[in-house]
């Protein structure tokens, strides 16, 4: 029988007809195999052998009563073919810590994503590798270099934390805005903590593209169209979703990507546009599963769970 073992937030706030996590755990149970869950704090490393503090997991599409647990079991990584990190940011030391016991996991487990590309692949500053797709961005603490560049693009700027997920702490500064310095303070923590700036783009009120990758190939892509009222185009914020086919040059985009994701070892990618430009590339806990084959779109958790094995 397949072990698979997730590592993820609590099951029971989960929304069971989004969450894309319950979808692979849905799909790998479908299959027959075995699912074992656990937070972070459940995994630790004696020497090198890694082992979690884990229970096995049924899942079922019942509002109310989504899962079934069995007893805390310690076991080895070494048990599980496939350990899916699925935790949500915050991506902090706690984080960064759990990636060197995933480290330890024996040859024959398969760690999605690898932990050391989590580690150097930070979905806000990755975009960084590839200017040529991105928006001008700016990786930086300095509220005086940020300042710099806004006066360099000439018009508004979005302001991007690093370590958190779902739209948190974004920002957009407009020129001649009285709370420009004040909101820089806030999500630098005065000068202490790294942000991405990139160059506002307009074309986000049309829609944040997501586009899905499995092993290094775009596979479908959802549009995210804003609130009137927000900038953000994330679901849990409000959005409206529609299944989106890729335009030529977003599909030329997604070829050029492809490979670099595939070699780094993610497996399970959501990459963000916006007007046809690269805006993030979220490799930690991707959603959008669900949405995708509500649509009538392909059934991507399906397909992890055949790719994840293939690996």
């Amino acid at each position: 029988m397949t072990h698979h073992l997730f590592i993820v937030d609590p099951l029971g706030p989960i929304d069971i007809t989004k969450d894309s996590s319950f979808a692979l755990m849905l799909a790998a149970q479908g299959r027959g195999h075995q699912v074992w869950a656990c937070d972070t704090d459940g995994l630790f490393a004696r020497g090198d052998h890694a082992f979690a503090h884990c229970r096995a997991t049924t899942v079922q599409r019942v509002p109310g009563h989504h899962f079934d647990q069995g007893p805390l079991e310690t076991l080895p990584l070494g048990h599980f073919d496939a350990v899916w990190m699925r935790k949500d940011p915050p991506f902090d030391m706690q984080y960064i810590a759990t990636t060197y016991v995933l480290d330890l996991a024996p040859p024959g487990t398969q760690v999605f994503s690898r932990p050391d590309s989590l580690r150097s692949w930070n979905e806000k500053a990755a975009v960084l590798r590839y200017p040529r797709l991105a928006p001008r961005s700016l990786l930086t603490r300095d509220m005086k270099e940020i300042l710099r560049f806004q006066a360099d693009v000439g018009g508004s700027v979005v302001v991007k934390p690093l370590s958190f997920s779902g739209g948190n702490g974004i920002v957009a500064l407009h020129p001649g805005d009285l709370n420009t310095r004040s909101l820089l303070e806030m999500s630098t923590r005065h000068g202490k903590e790294f942000v991405l700036i990139q160059e506002y783009l307009p074309a986000v009120v049309q829609g944040d593209k997501r586009v899905i990758f499995v092993n290094g190939v775009a596979r479908a892509g959802l549009l995210r169209i804003p609130p009137a009222d927000d900038l953000r185009g994330n679901i849990h914020i409000g959005a409206t979703t529609e299944l989106s086919p890729l335009t030529p040059s977003e599909e030329a985009l997604c070829l050029e990507l492809g490979p670099d994701l595939r070699a780094a070892g993610h497996l399970f990618v959501g990459i963000d546009l916006i007007g046809g430009r690269l805006t993030e590339i979220n490799v930690t806990s991707p959603t959008g599963l669900q949405e995708i084959k509500a649509f009538g779109g392909p059934d991507l958790a399906e397909e992890l769970i055949d790719a994840a094995l293939a690996g």
